[in-house]
């Protein structure tokens, strides 16, 4: 199986995978053959792709970084949180203790998976956008934290930080947060002021004794290690390592995912803005370590090559991200053999230039 952008999707290819709706649904069942109406209906709803059947990756077995059922539960569980938050009603221990329990089962789904180069292609969803946003954070950042060799209860209280740190938002006017352009100096400031409101409002309602170090990663996760963020304008190791974490994962999920007002970037050039970034809006040390762990270019991306030859990528290297296994099935222009290229081990002549939709 393999990854298909929906723009890439033909009539009657054959879904390797159920496409699930924001809320955990089975849209389409696995085995389903793709119609016209099917593709519009994911436009619709801001579903960006679906994996497919077909001969070039007939023998791949792709991981997800979630299951379906943990990812829906996860969102679920966040959007309720959230919808209560903004009604004014405090949390209850039993919605809480949900979300606590939900952080733990993304830790050890994260930690079962330890050895392999998580798949991140299938967290990204238009709509519904702040709840799979805050899924996606936690989940980086827990891969962060793992690649920091960070004991499990301390992954857990990341993965909680994690999940909990967009809550101001529910604080702020929801037509600026999704206004199609960019933000006004004046409306940019009131946005700025979601990360204290989320402190504040979860240091004084929830029912459970959380810690500082969760809360201080809600709070922390927008300050840059120059003193150039907000809302404290702290710098350097004044800025809680949840926040640094949380910050880098943050902005790789904003940049990849489409947004109102532009299209998600590729994950490449997403990694390069946050690898120029370090030591000025970033811990260097995070940065290195979401270098080694997030994969460039993730299995089932199709690449293009230095010297024109076109193939897919079918594994990914922790520390050799820009050099994975790639199937090559195309050399100028001209359809050839399947053949495996370990850009790991040969071939140091050859670069991954660009991702190829097709």
């Amino acid at each position: 199986m393999r990854y298909v952008p929906r723009n890439c999707i033909q009539p009657n290819a054959v879904l390797a995978k159920p496409i699930h709706g924001v809320n955990g649904e089975v849209l389409l069942q696995e085995g389903v053959k793709m119609r016209i109406n099917y593709i519009r209906r994911m436009e619709k709803l801001g579903i960006p792709g679906a994996y497919v059947h077909d001969a070039l990756s007939e023998d791949m077995d792709i991981v997800s970084a979630l299951s379906n059922e943990l990812k829906a539960h996860a969102v679920k569980s966040i959007s309720s949180c959230f919808s209560k938050i903004e009604q004014g009603k405090p949390l209850t221990q039993a919605e809480t203790s949900n979300l606590m329990m939900t952080a733990e089962q993304i830790v050890d789904e994260i930690l079962d998976q330890r050895g392999v180069m998580l798949n991140l292609l299938d967290l990204k969803v238009y709509d519904s956008y702040t709840y799979y946003h805050c899924v996606n954070v936690t989940v980086l950042s827990v891969v962060l934290g793992l690649g920091m060799d960070f004991p499990r209860t301390k992954l857990v209280n990341l993965a909680y930080a994690a999940l909990l740190h967009d809550v101001g938002k529910v604080f702020v006017d929801p037509r600026i947060i999704n206004l199609p352009r960019p933000l006004t100096p004046d409306e940019y400031a009131k946005v700025k002021l979601h990360p204290r409101l989320g402190y504040d409002y979860v240091k004084t309602y929830s029912p459970m004794s959380m810690s500082r170090t969760v809360l201080m990663g809600v709070l922390d996760h927008h300050e840059r290690v120059d003193g150039s963020g907000y809302p404290s304008a702290k710098a350097g190791s004044k800025i809680t390592v949840f926040g640094r974490i949380i910050a880098v994962a943050d902005v790789y999920d904003a940049l990849t995912s489409d947004r109102p007002y532009r299209k998600g970037i590729f994950a490449v050039d997403a990694m390069e803005y946050i690898q120029g970034a370090a030591n000025t809006q970033f811990d260097f040390n995070i940065v290195n370590t979401f270098s080694r762990k997030v994969a460039l270019f993730p299995a089932g991306t199709c690449v293009m090559l230095s010297n024109g030859s076109v193939g897919l990528v079918l594994e990914n290297f922790e520390g050799l991200t820009q050099r994975p296994l790639v199937r090559i099935f195309e050399e100028d222009g001209v359809a050839v053999d399947f053949y495996e290229l370990d850009l790991s081990k040969e071939r140091f002549d050859l670069t991954i230039i660009s991702t190829v939709e097709m």
